[in-house]
């Protein structure tokens, strides 16, 4: 690992300043679980680290039934996992949360973290697109919201800007009663990256029962399955047919590669699997 020079801003307005200032080689910091790894094996090589986790405004989670969720940046998994509304009204956030790593990884491993770093395995990602997640951006130039689905714009890739800051990711409260799970597959129990992933949230809102299905470690950036979705649309008990035939749709829009962890064929026919698997676990849920 090269040598580095760190700060720690103490307030937004001090990390605005820092970051207007800084060369190209400078990497913000929250939880640093991934940072750390990266730097480790030499895939990135910053000059300047800004550490955040001084910064009291990007710390908490609070949660308004006429709004939803709002998860500070420096909120870790674990106060996530732990937090009353998630498990009563995100359980699929709440199911990845609990799968992240170990114990002592998520003290230090925070959600937005886990989103900013856009790696494709990331167990964050998926259940907060299928809760239709927004990123609250915060920077020299203003406010801006972005959808977590077009923040994450590849493998490592987002769309933040030179001097811009993630404050928070907001989950909207899901309308009406609604059921959810993120079923993951990795080559064992424990402290792995998944080889795929399935988030999937069933709402009976105004109207007709609805469904989303996103996926984790099957694409480069974040995909919904809404041809699978439109097939579900206001099916109260999907049949076997149906779910083969859901299943089918899902497999068709991911994109794996093959790697290390799992081959490309082994993901796209796992997709089906865990798409099944999901469904069923979220109707005996609701």
């Amino acid at each position: 690992m090269l040598a580095f020079e760190m700060e720690r801003p103490a307030s937004l307005k001090e990390a605005f300043e820092i970051l207007s200032r800084s060369g190209p080689d400078t990497a913000v910091k929250a939880g640093g679980t991934d940072l750390l790894v990266w730097m480790k094996k030499n895939l990135v090589h910053p000059e300047l680290i800004v550490d955040l986790s001084l910064i009291e405004e990007l710390k908490g989670i609070s949660f308004d039934p006429s709004g939803g969720l709002v998860i500070g940046a420096l909120a870790t998994v674990n106060e996530v996992a732990e937090h009353p509304q998630v498990g009563k009204f995100y359980p699929a956030l709440m199911d990845a949360a609990l799968s992240h790593s170990d114990f002592v990884m998520r003290n230090k491993a925070t959600v937005v973290g886990n989103l900013c770093s856009a790696v494709p395995s990331g167990d964050m990602i998926a259940p907060c697109c299928v809760y239709e997640g927004v990123m609250h951006l915060v920077g020299p130039a203003g406010r801006r919201k972005v959808p977590v689905m077009e923040f994450i714009t590849g493998p490592r890739k987002n769309v933040l800007q030179k001097g811009e800051i993630v404050k928070s990711v907001e989950l909207p409260l899901p309308k009406g009663h609604s059921a959810g799970c993120y079923l993951k597959l990795g080559r064992r129990n424990a402290l792995d990256l998944a080889q795929v992933g399935v988030a999937c949230v069933i709402t009976d809102g105004p109207g007709e029962r609805e469904y989303r299905l996103s996926f984790g470690a099957v694409t480069p950036r974040p995909v919904r399955a809404k041809v699978a979705e439109d097939l579900l649309r206001g099916v109260v008990s999907p049949d076997e047919s149906l779910l083969d035939k859901v299943a089918e749709a899902a497999m068709a829009c991911v994109d794996p590669i093959t790697d290390v962890r799992a081959s490309r064929e082994y993901r796209i026919s796992m997709v089906g699997e865990l798409t099944k698997k999901a469904l069923r676990k979220c109707l005996e849920r609701f």
